[in-house]
């Protein structure tokens, strides 16, 4: 009765909606609202007259660009010194947010288009698009303890909200407002970052690699069903008008189901949202082409219906992956993870285009195109999809505890490991002799003063020394060398190179 009791608080917790998520799920649902108005809806409005294949080559350059953000973020998250949490990253992908909304600004006014300079604000456009992805989902994961899902789904479904509001209003008012949903958004981030309630428990700085790891259920098919959603973007974007509009608002029922059944509390399985999402994505696109035209652009919105349930479960659960436990920074882990459905997502928005510049953009060719990528998904599907225990957390955790070394330590005394930790730890950061010895003073407590006496150098030596160790630890403080070590997941070889102290001889 107890644990059902304590169960039941805990599903309550989860349900409950504090006022920093909220503020934080409204930041990124405007982040969504500018989304839908930079990526698709600006493009359809200002390059009208252009030809659909040139448009969506022009377009293309944005989708080109979050996946390079990605990628710069997850070069940027290897450098413990960099955080994103500061004015000056604020400030740049501020000003990158108006880029885009300018231009169509300039547009309207009568400024001529000029095509180098429309590829690289459509480039820095989804670069920062990335860049803001990766760190609202970072805010997610401090924001809220086990409601990522409902925070992921949320923001999407009011982010389509506030995008369908943006269509109604004259051309002047769509970019002044699309201009807010991008600075609105920046504004809160930094807001509800600074106030997150989980900062503590997620280090901005660390000395832990990411531990992420390719899992091949979730990275190849996101890469399949990023082609299948580009393809199907392409089609409503050459069509236009409300048909692009009643397109993009399929995106809603999908979010909405998605925040809907995590409100409830209710277990959310990637592999049954997935199944899911399969088999719509893929009845709606071989029925594409053989419905009447004036039913495809709903055969079409079941597959951004699809988008919009299974992109917020993505990020949750990727989210998940990246803070369960709490080793390394989420933005650190999860760019390389979102490359996979921003290049599947290029890819198809590529071959789309190939076949608008070919064939026309109303061409026939793209409903079987579709058509193939389908029995394609389904085919990937088949070879990688696991069962849904795979996904389960106590397997998962019986799965990882397998997976580490077994330390047998019933022949060594806690002086004698303690010891192996600090030199396996010093070999890792490539300590100097000299600062070998002192980490094993620092872990045990000693201080500067003690190391003056013990080791007959001088204080400034003493520092010097400290000063190197914290620096290659990526440490800024005794008691966090000292959690460290004491925590430091020693194996099997290490104990048996180090425990005997001197020689690095084995014990028998």
């Amino acid at each position: 009765m107890t644990i059902n009791g304590a169960e039941g608080r805990a599903r309550k917790k989860a349900r409950d909606l504090e006022a920093i998520e909220l503020v934080g799920i409204i930041g990124f649902a405007l982040f969504f609202a500018w989304m839908f108005d930079c990526f698709y809806w600006f493009f359809a409005e200002v390059f009208q007259d252009a030809a659909l294949g040139d448009r969506d080559f022009l377009q293309a350059f944005v989708f080109f660009g979050v996946t390079l953000g990605y990628v710069l973020m997850s070069v940027l998250g290897k450098y413990s010194k960099f955080v994103p949490f500061k004015t000056g990253f604020y400030a740049l992908v501020a000003v990158g947010t108006m880029l885009l909304p300018v231009y169509v600004g300039l547009a309207f006014l009568g400024v001529p288009v000029v095509v180098p300079v429309a590829l690289v604000v459509n480039l820095v456009t989804g670069v920062v698009g990335g860049a803001l992805t990766v760190v609202w989902l970072d805010a997610c994961s401090r924001l809220t303890d086990g409601g990522e899902f409902r925070f992921t789904s949320f923001s999407l479904f009011f982010g389509g909200a506030l995008f369908a509001l943006i269509i109604l209003m004259p051309a002047v008012l769509q970019v002044l407002l699309s201009i807010g949903y991008g600075l609105g958004s920046v504004v809160l981030l930094r807001y509800t970052s600074k106030r997150a309630p989980l900062n503590e428990r997620a280090p901005l700085t660390e000395t832990q690699r990411p531990k992420w790891q390719f899992t091949k259920e979730i990275e190849v098919t996101l890469v399949f069903f990023g082609i299948v959603f580009g393809l199907c973007f392409v089609y409503l974007f050459n069509k236009g008008g409300i048909t692009l509009i009643v397109g993009l608002l399929f995106v809603l029922p999908g979010a909405a189901a998605i925040a809907i059944i995590s409100s409830a509390g209710k277990e959310i399985g990637i592999t049954v949202v997935q199944r899911v999402v399969l088999c719509v994505t893929v009845l709606s696109c071989v029925a594409t082409p053989f419905a009447p035209l004036e039913l495809q652009t709903v055969t079409v919105g079941l597959v951004l219906m699809s988008w919009g349930a299974l992109t917020p479960t993505s990020y949750a659960l990727l989210v998940q992956k990246c803070k369960d436990p709490w080793e390394c920074s989420v933005f650190r882990q999860i760019p390389i993870r979102l490359v996979f459905s921003a290049v599947g997502f290029f890819i198809g928005w590529v071959i789309a285009t190939a076949v608008s510049m070919v064939y026309g953009a109303h061409s026939e060719v793209f409903g079987y195109v579709r058509l193939t990528m389908a029995v394609v998904l389904v085919v990937v599907f088949a070879i990688f999809l696991p069962d849904a225990h795979h996904h389960d957390k106590t397997a998962m955790e019986e799965l990882a505890s397998a997976a580490e070394p077994k330390v047998v330590t019933v022949n060594y005394t806690q002086d004698e490991i303690f010891s192996a930790k600090c030199l396996a730890a010093a070999e890792m950061f490539e300590l100097s002799p000299r600062e070998t010895d002192i980490l094993g003073y620092l872990a045990r407590g000693r201080n500067a003063a003690y190391l003056k006496d013990k080791l007959n150098i001088s204080p400034h030596t003493v520092k010097g020394h400290i000063y190197s160790i914290y620096r290659k630890f990526d440490i800024h403080s005794q008691q966090k060398l000292m959690d460290f070590i004491e925590e430091y997941p020693l194996t099997d070889a290490e104990l048996k190179k180090y425990a005997s102290g001197d020689g690095g001889e084995e014990r028998s």
